[in-house]
């Protein structure tokens, strides 16, 4: 059985219609992982949105996932845990189709491999961000909305832009940003 907590309720929203979306959600969660996309991994609490997408790749979900309406999961993929990635999200391939190969049309051409994608616990994607195959996300990093993610990015940092580059650190010092993974660590 799965514990409910009230500590994430919407403002304006109430315990019974809380309670009730929360076991849409589940019910929903179950029919996508275990009818609609039996190769989905999931070791947890996931709440996946409408619209959201799971092509037969390798993907691995942690706890306290969050899927936003419309997110499409396209390539290998490892969630860790307490992750809120937001609408429109993109997890897409870099070399889908290789188009360096002379006298070769690209609709002819193979397709290329990808390396595996990491996304650490305690990470927020933001809204129609798209993430491309092989980079790792680290603990408590956050993606702006809108952002082009080609390359890895490491822990407690808020990235944006495109491509994406840093914006600025998570945490105003650097003792707080050792305090936050220590206490996720401590949380595994």
């Amino acid at each position: 059985m799965i514990k409910i907590s009230y500590n994430n309720m919407p403002a304006g929203s109430n315990k019974i219609k809380f309670f009730l979306r929360f076991y849409f959600n589940v019910l929903r969660t179950w029919y996508l992982f275990n009818i609609k996309y039996p190769w989905v991994q999931n070791d947890g609490f996931v709440r996946v949105m409408p619209l959201g997408l799971f092509v037969k790749r390798d993907i691995k979900i942690g706890n306290n996932v969050q899927f936003g309406r419309g997110t499409w999961v396209s390539i290998d993929v490892h969630f860790g845990n307490n992750i809120l990635i937001a609408s429109r999200v993109n997890f897409v391939g870099r070399n889908d189709h290789i188009f360096d190969e002379p006298c070769r049309t690209i609709w002819n051409s193979p397709r290329g491999t990808d390396d595996l994608t990491i996304v650490n616990d305690d990470v927020w994607i933001g809204t129609s961000s798209t993430i491309l195959a092989g980079v790792t996300i680290g603990q408590g990093a956050i993606i702006a909305a809108g952002s082009l993610l080609t390359r890895s990015v490491p822990p407690c940092e808020i990235w944006g832009g495109v491509p994406a580059k840093k914006i600025r650190d998570r945490f105003k010092n650097e003792v707080d940003a050792k305090l936050h993974l220590q206490f996720l660590a401590a949380k595994k």
